[in-house]
């Protein structure tokens, strides 16, 4: 059988002639708890004994708790709180702890009733009945025992929303899902479902999903006020769509509004602390910038090189490339922007002459996520990333500035105009 505690904030009455002893016992015999913490002021310290006295508790199965800043909420808090700690490292659990919190001045019940909710305890309690001049009538006393379910389901609406915040999707989704819709009221079940779609909607974008995105987007009701602080722009959703349907369409495709994507999501996973996966995006970025100075300006596809737009020096290194069975020459990375500075392009000048980072780029292919063995580190991401918008930056004059406006909207840092 589980063991049961019974935390009882205890007062000294409301008027002289007022009996807070006998009530008290009442509600700790309707309890009927294994152990008993009577939480107290200095004056209404000795009803704590008399209560003890007269139920015969044994010493080991009670404590008094002697609160100095009684009138105090956050004081009343922090202790209750250690003493439901307490409780907990005994082995109750807050399933089977009760906080009766009718007696005490009110900023014992509030404590109480905060630390309680704080802990997860399943049980609060009051005491209720006939009332003659706003004291409940002996022998009228009812014991009212509730959980505070509404309390904890709104409570984890707003941590769903947190989980939004710090891009964690799936768990929002999750605990959104798992919510007992009778504990919410009009207001939070409309919140709830568009927090789902906001929830949803993020994720796709997340995983280059640009299509659902926009048509799950333009489903949520923006105007609810806890909603706003992800609403993305008109401009925003509708170049997430065109994103959408220009990769559709070409699987091979790369522009500037696909580098300033891939690179807001290696940041993404770099915020989450998954370096691995933001070293591979930013790889990815640079081939990517590659591909599209090269298709864009001279009509080079890297997965079919036509020579007729090669530089002829550069001829018998394509020919190294041609692959066997289909004859297409497909080229990589480093054979990329050799061309693009046979091509006389800045971008391929610059990134055969920084040996930082060729060697970056060389370290992020010995983690273990590529071909090698070593760690991604947050250091390494940090200066590939650096190096990475270097490069960048000499193709797309105004990279940093689009990076921040095509952003999910919670994580964009106003620019110089505080725009």
């Amino acid at each position: 059988m589980f063991k049961k505690a019974l935390v009882l904030t205890v007062g000294t009455g409301t008027r002289p002639d007022v009996n807070i002893v006998l009530p008290l016992i009442k509600t700790v015999k309707d309890s009927r708890p294994d152990h008993v913490v009577f939480v107290v002021t200095k004056l209404s310290q000795e009803y704590a004994q008399a209560i003890a006295q007269d139920l015969a508790l044994e010493p080991s199965t009670f404590d008094i708790k002697v609160l100095v800043n009684f009138d105090d909420v956050q004081a009343v808090f922090m202790e209750v709180n250690r003493l439901l700690r307490q409780l907990l490292e005994q082995g109750f659990s807050p399933a089977d702890i009760q906080v009766d919190f009718t007696s005490g001045t009110k900023a014992m019940s509030a404590g109480a009733v905060l630390a309680a909710v704080y802990q997860g305890c399943q049980s609060l309690k009051y005491i209720t009945g006939e009332r003659d001049h706003g004291v409940v009538k002996n022998g009228t006393e009812r014991f009212v025992s509730f959980c505070p379910n509404a309390i904890f389901a709104n409570q984890e609406i707003k941590i769903a929303v947190e989980l939004i915040k710090q891009l964690r999707f799936i768990p929002a989704c999750e605990i959104l899902d798992n919510l007992n819709p009778n504990l919410l009221a009009d207001h939070e079940l409309d919140l709830v479902a568009n927090l789902q779609r906001v929830a949803q909607a993020y994720d796709f974008w997340d995983h280059f999903e640009h299509l659902k995105f926009s048509g799950t987007a333009k489903k949520v009701k923006w105007h609810l006020h806890e909603l706003q602080q992800f609403q993305p722009s008109e401009d925003v959703v509708r170049q997430v769509h065109g994103l959408g349907l220009l990769l559709q369409n070409d699987q091979n495709v790369a522009n500037e509004l696909v580098i300033v994507d891939l690179f807001n999501n290696a940041k993404r996973r770099a915020r989450e602390g998954r370096y691995d996966d933001g070293l591979a995006r930013l790889y990815r970025l640079a081939e990517m910038l590659a591909q599209h100075i090269l298709a864009s300006r001279h009509k080079i596809i890297t997965a079919n090189v036509d020579l007729a737009h090669v530089p002829a020096a550069m001829h018998p290194i394509m020919a190294a490339h041609r692959d066997p069975d289909t004859g297409q020459i497909k080229i990589g990375l480093r054979i990329a922007y050799r061309l693009l500075e046979a091509l006389n392009e800045e971008v391929g000048k610059k990134y055969i002459s920084d040996k930082r980072l060729t060697h970056l780029l060389n370290e992020r292919n010995h983690t273990i996520l590529a071909h090698g063995n070593k760690p991604a580190t947050a250091g390494l991401y940090q200066k590939l990333e650096k190096s990475i918008v270097e490069l960048v930056t000499l193709q797309i004059t105004d990279f940093i500035s689009k990076c921040q406006k095509f952003n999910f909207p919670w994580l964009r840092q106003p620019d110089s105009d505080g725009n």
